[in-house]
C-alpha cells in the first residue's frame, strides 16, 4: 500500500499500522488467542485465583464453537482447560460438575492423560 507522505504523519502511521495485520490465517488467531488466554488462567490459578482462573478456561472452551476450531491443537488447549475446570470445581467438592468436564476433556481430546488420571481418581 503506497501511502501519501503529505496524509501528515499520524494519519501516515495509521494507515501503515495495519498493513499485514490479516494475513495470518483465522484458525492461527484462534489459536493464539486459545493460547493466550490459557495462559493467562494458569498464571490465575497459580495465585489462587481460581473463579478468575474458572473464567479464563470457559473462554478457552468457548474457541471450540468457533468455525476454525478444526486444528488439533485447539482440541488438545480446549480439553487442558476442561480438565483444569474440573479439578477447580473438585476442588470446591463439586464431583459430579468435575466429572462432566472430564467426560467433555476425553471427547474433545481422548489422548488426554491427565484428564484420564483425574476421572480415576474422582471415581474412587
Amino acid at each position: 500500500m503506497a501511502v501519501k507522505k503529505n496524509l501528515g504523519i499520524g494519519l501516515d502511521v495509521l494507515l501503515t499500522a495495519t498493513q499485514g495485520q490479516y494475513d495470518t490465517k483465522p484458525e492461527e488467531s484462534i489459536l493464539a488467542q486459545a493460547e493466550a488466554l490459557f495462559g493467562r488462567a494458569l498464571e490465575e490459578d497459580k495465585m489462587g485465583d481460581s473463579f478468575e482462573a474458572y473464567y479464563l478456561y470457559r473462554q478457552v472452551v468457548d474457541l471450540l464453537d468457533t468455525p476454525e476450531s478444526s486444528l488439533p491443537e485447539l482440541s488438545e488447549l480446549v480439553s487442558r482447560s476442561l480438565n483444569n475446570i474440573a479439578v477447580i470445581l473438585a476442588d470446591n467438592s463439586r464431583i459430579e460438575g468435575a466429572l462432566s468436564f472430564l467426560r467433555q476433556a476425553l471427547e474433545v481430546y481422548p489422548q488426554n492423560q491427565t484428564a484420564i488420571e483425574n476421572m480415576k481418581l474422582i471415581k474412587n
